[in-house]
């Protein structure tokens, strides 16, 4: 690992990146630098890096999907770093590119997609699904850039935005719940009727992709692979980010060999949850390998096996057969593997994990090159201490935490007056509620104790022996031990 103080690391900066280029040859490292008037030598802003191994195996195993998203460097000079992730056979991440800018803008936005298609030379292909958390300027650039290619929104930021300024409201069903809402809370449906329905419903998602993913998870689990490598500085970070990236691979090609099934273990026990499932819908044959499902009351799809397609357009989304083909296949002694797309194959899974990223040698065996030193980015200390962590979100639990979740977005109810928004202490009608009745005056517990629940009756008479062979109750000195609950605390009286 390579420990060295902040301005060294930045010096080697050029030789760090002819050395990544000469050990992972057909990788692209690019840094962009500027320059402050009154100095000869640039300042570091920018800097790309995608290794070879990691676009040629997403090229040949993994699924048209892409993920974007940005996270905090936490070190002495603060940054963003930019991160494109995609899903592979077994419905995990796979992280594709990676780039240390300045701060995340349209412009450091459109810098590091630039790159990103000439590497994977997607050349506005209209197959490739992007999905984003709607970072700033990135909409723009992805449809400058991109224009026939499918934009989605992660619905977790969104549901997050969306009960900010509508606590209480869930989306189940899509058309059921717009219409309910557009009754009881017009202004909530004209919010969400405002978004582009392709950006976050599964009902108008296109069926190239083969993945029905709305949430930027793949995105999430990258940043918090590389947590640790975020405060370091600059090369640091880059090595860690290398050996994790080199690490995996590793790991996933020696992890194919216990592989009991065509698929990965993921989607295997994704295909058993929908064969069980599949026992409650009842199929006819139609003829022409077509088929009608019945699955429940007023539930019926046309299934057709040839076609790989189901009215419910589940099949179509992610490439694995749905209940309705389930039901068919099952009933027809077939293997369902055979329905299952290529992408989820083994075969897929090699080849993107075939691919090769190779180690680097230690500082002193890196070449020298005739670039001019590259300075420390400007500097502008923040006020207050730094922070370490973000803040939650409202149904979010703190890691290592207890389980029990905050009441941010919990919206009460009172008990006098039925409504919701307040709670009995400011309730207007309070005031002109009877008067409460006095409370039975209860015997007190153990001074040590006296924010305890008192006992609520005393023994007076001889000790019962099924309590004292219970150990219940105790003789102490001429004196009467009640061994109650824990929360009722001890009492003790003479007798």
């Amino acid at each position: 690992m390579i420990e060295e103080t902040i301005k060294e690391q930045y010096v080697r900066l050029w030789d760090y990146c002819a050395k990544l280029k000469r050990a992972n040859p057909g990788s692209t490292v690019q840094m962009k630098c500027t320059t402050v008037p009154g100095e000869d030598k640039p300042h570091f802003q920018r800097l790309y890096i995608c290794l070879e191994g990691l676009k040629t195996g997403w090229r040949a195993g993994c699924r048209p999907i892409i993920g974007l998203d940005g996270c905090f460097i936490k070190g002495h000079h603060k940054g963003q770093l930019l991160a494109a992730v995609g899903v592979d056979a077994n419905n995990q991440m796979y992280p594709i590119a990676y780039a240390i800018v300045e701060s995340e803008t349209r412009d450091s936005w459109r810098w590091f997609l630039e790159l990103l298609n000439v590497d994977l030379q997607l050349n506005n292909s209209g197959h490739v699904s992007w999905i984003t958390d709607k970072q700033k300027g990135l909409l723009d650039v992805l449809r400058e850039l991109f224009p026939d290619s499918e934009h989605k929104h992660c619905v977790k930021h969104l549901h997050n935005n969306f009960k900010v300024h509508y606590k209480g409201l869930f989306l189940k069903y899509f058309r059921q719940e717009m219409e309910k809402m557009k009754m009881d809370l017009p202004s909530a449906f004209e919010w969400l009727a405002a978004k582009d329905l392709s950006h976050w419903s599964r009902a108008f998602l296109r069926e190239g992709a083969k993945c029905d993913m709305l949430c930027n998870n793949m995105c999430e689990a990258f940043n918090s692979a590389i947590v640790q490598a975020r405060d370091k500085p600059i090369i640091t970070l880059l090595e860690m980010i290398r050996t994790y990236m080199m690490k995996r691979l590793t790991r996933k090609r020696a992890e194919i060999e216990k592989w009991k099934h065509p698929v990965g273990p993921k989607v295997y026990r994704y295909v058993e949850k929908i064969n069980s499932l599949s026992v409650y819908c009842t199929p006819t044959f139609s003829g022409n390998n077509t088929f009608q499902v019945e699955a429940g009351l007023q539930n019926q799809f046309v299934v057709d096996l040839e076609g790989r397609t189901c009215a419910c357009r589940k099949w179509q989304l992610v490439g694995i057969p749905c209940v309705h083909a389930m039901a068919i296949i099952m009933t027809c002694n077939m293997n369902p593997y055979d329905y299952v797309d290529s992408y989820y194959k083994k075969e897929s899974y090699i080849k993107a994990y075939q691919p090769v990223i190779y180690g680097l040698n230690g500082p002193k065996m890196w070449p020298t090159t005739d670039n001019l030193p590259v300075q420390c980015p400007d500097f502008t200390k923040q006020r207050g201490r730094p922070k370490k962590s973000r803040n939650l979100q409202g149904d979010e639990v703190k890691k290592g935490g207890t389980s029990k979740l905050r009441k941010n977005y919990y919206v009460g109810r009172c008990v006098i007056c039925g409504q919701r928004g307040h709670n009995k202490r400011s309730c207007s009608k309070r005031a002109h509620l009877p008067p409460a009745k006095p409370h039975q005056q209860l015997p007190q517990c153990h001074p040590n104790r006296s924010h305890r629940r008192p006992l609520s009756r005393h023994l007076t008479s001889p000790l019962p022996q099924r309590q004292r062979r219970r150990g219940l109750i105790r003789v102490v000195g001429g004196h009467l031990l009640y061994l109650c609950w824990p929360p009722f605390g001890y009492r003790h009286e003479q007798f």
